[in-house]
């Protein structure tokens, strides 16, 4: 039930990006949120707090609203291919934004307390004449590059946002 529930949100979530997109030309970062009680949560994320306060403090409206399932969605950089062990340093260095080899997207990406982790993203096409649009929505899991069989893992400030549940469930 969960798994479906959170794909259902994450290809809404799709919907919603190719409609805001073809109207406004950008994604402005948001979540969409479902508490225990089964109330919706539309918040935008608060990026004028800096990257590290606005993930905190997310995490602890989630936490007072007792969410279980969310997707996310915002602008980012990303590569088609996998990170080479040489150059693994120098990007969680300098990030991704000057690489010769980045791609422009609309991530998506969700958690539901019962099935876990799910990650999309549609590639921003910016074409030389015309209007810039999305491509398909790619499941990570489906990208070219990952080997069959690979575990894929997110980490970072914005992966986990779920409170942490433990005697109180």
């Amino acid at each position: 039930m969960s798994e479906r529930d959170l794909r259902k949100m994450l290809n809404y979530a799709s919907g919603f990006c190719e409609k805001r997109f073809a109207d406004k030309g950008e994604i402005a970062p948001m979540w969409h949120a479902i508490t225990s009680a089964g109330e919706t949560i539309i918040e935008p994320h608060p990026t004028y707090l800096g990257k590290d306060m606005a993930a905190a403090m997310i995490r602890a409206f989630f936490d007072m609203r007792d969410v279980v399932r969310y997707v996310y969605v915002g602008e980012a950089w990303t590569l088609k291919r996998m990170i080479r062990p040489e150059e693994q340093e120098e990007l969680f260095r300098k990030g991704l934004s000057e690489h010769p080899d980045r791609v422009e997207v609309v991530q998506i990406q969700g958690e539901d307390h019962e099935y876990g982790q799910i990650i999309a993203s549609r590639e921003i096409i910016r074409p030389k004449r015309g209007k810039p649009h999305l491509g398909p929505l790619e499941m990570v899991t489906d990208l070219p590059f990952i080997p069959r069989g690979a575990t894929v893992q997110s980490e970072g400030r914005m992966v986990g946002m779920l409170p942490v549940r433990g005697t109180r469930q």
